[in-house]
């Protein structure tokens, strides 16, 4: 269902709406949520329903969350009108989310993760499938991505780093390539995403199916155009604005939307001229117009 196509991956506190949004004008083929905790859609919590898919977004996947099989189930069924798929997140580092036993931690009980999406499978009218790394401590892929398929599986996406991994090191590709001869079902990529030579790479090279770009999106929508445009600072600042435009008007409060985009404002800017200045003076931002006023008189021409 991805085949070949390139999307935004899901990325706590960065992939609302408008962010999904800017990357789909930009060319991205598919988005994700941020990942949702299964809890939080069964409690109803109010403020979930800002990470649901808004209205009119196509082909795109909710992330879920969690470490229970029925509360998978339920959580899905609420959601499943909203969603092009469900995704099951089993690749998430951060310790509170893995000392719950949910994320990463489900990679290492395979049979589980086999049980949720056996068991979702069964119980939605969607496509069903997971995000996982190479492992938890140590490498368990392969066992990994033969349950999951055997489970009835979709998709699978490998961020090709173990979860002890973190962040750190170089994203293992070659893991890609072994596996891509190992498993009937599409398999995605991820990690270590920053330009269009790595998207290429990664399909021409190791045999991805689909690729997923994250931190390599962050300020940077370009990533999508899948021709290495390379935007002018008018048209970085222009796109910045109006990315921060529609996340003021998707969150209604002009100050906490302006506070939330500071960290995606330096990635727009980074390496250019001024910038530096731009992130000295990022605290005292409160407003659209303190933005633009701030990057039109900082960024050199």
């Amino acid at each position: 269902m991805l085949e070949n196509q390139i999307g935004l991956a899901p990325m706590a506190d960065y992939t609302d709406y408008p962010f999904r949004e800017i990357c789909r004008r930009f060319g991205a083929d598919f988005t994700f949520t941020e990942m949702i905790s299964v809890d939080s859609i069964i409690r109803e919590n109010e403020k979930v329903e800002k990470m649901h898919p808004q209205k009119g977004e196509a082909n795109i996947g909710v992330q879920l969350f969690g470490n229970d099989t029925t509360k998978f189930v339920e959580a899905a069924k609420a959601v499943q009108s909203l969603a092009s798929w469900i995704d099951i997140n089993a690749a998430c580092p951060v310790n509170k989310v893995v000392k719950k036993g949910s994320g990463a931690a489900l990679l290492k009980d395979p049979k589980l993760l086999g049980d949720i999406v056996f068991t979702l499978k069964k119980s939605i009218d969607l496509p069903v499938g997971v995000k996982v790394r190479l492992g938890y401590d140590q490498i368990n892929i392969e066992e990994v991505a033969q349950t999951v398929q055997e489970a009835g599986s979709d998709y699978i996406i490998v961020h090709g780093r173990t979860r002890s991994q973190m962040y750190s090191g170089i994203a293992n590709r070659e893991v890609i390539k072994k596996l891509k001869e190992k498993i009937r079902i599409p398999l995605g990529a991820s990690g270590d995403v920053f330009s269009k030579k790595d998207i290429d790479d990664y399909l021409l090279n190791y045999g991805a199916d689909f690729v997923l770009v994250a931190r390599g999106a962050i300020g940077n929508p370009w990533i999508f155009t899948k021709n290495n445009y390379n935007p002018t600072l008018d048209e970085r600042i222009d796109t910045c604005l109006e990315h921060l435009k529609l996340t003021i008007e998707f969150y209604g409060s002009e100050v906490y939307a302006v506070k939330k985009f500071r960290k995606v404002l330096m990635k727009y800017f980074s390496g250019i001229e001024g910038s530096k200045e731009v992130r000295r003076k990022l605290h005292l931002l409160l407003t659209y117009n303190d933005v633009a006023e701030l990057v039109y008189t900082t960024l050199k021409y």
